[in-house]
């Protein structure tokens, strides 16, 4: 499945044509391999945000993330052009993502964060 010398792009790239291909287990690996990124980027986002999450704000959060991520047969995913590496990919997207978690009105009036009008 994975040759010895295979850069961590290339292993990458892999993972996504599986889990894009529905192959067994390719949500679950792709979940374990980026988990970490997503919730280092929530903390990240919520400390310059100047916004304070419970931990059970936190993993709704994320489990928001992978489910956009998930939605409509992997939309999102599939928009990946290798233009960049797909952590890249993944950093600039999942930030947009919880941005817009973080803005939604509802959460915002939750956490008494003003939102900007939509004008």
């Amino acid at each position: 499945m994975y040759e010895k010398n295979m850069s961590v792009a290339d292993l990458d790239r892999e993972l996504l044509a599986r889990l894009l291909d529905g192959q067994e287990r390719a949500w679950e690996d792709f979940v374990d391999r980026f988990l970490g990124l997503v919730l280092h980027l929530i903390d990240y986002t919520v400390l310059k945000r100047e916004f304070r999450l419970s931990i059970e704000d936190r993993n709704t959060l994320c489990e928001n993330v992978f489910a956009a991520l998930s939605h409509d047969r992997y939309a999102l995913l599939r928009r990946f052009k290798e233009r960049s590496s797909l952590t890249t990919y993944l950093s600039v997207v999942v930030r947009r993502i919880i941005v817009r978690f973080l803005l939604n009105q509802s959460f915002a009036e939750q956490y008494e964060y003003p939102v900007p009008d939509a004008a």
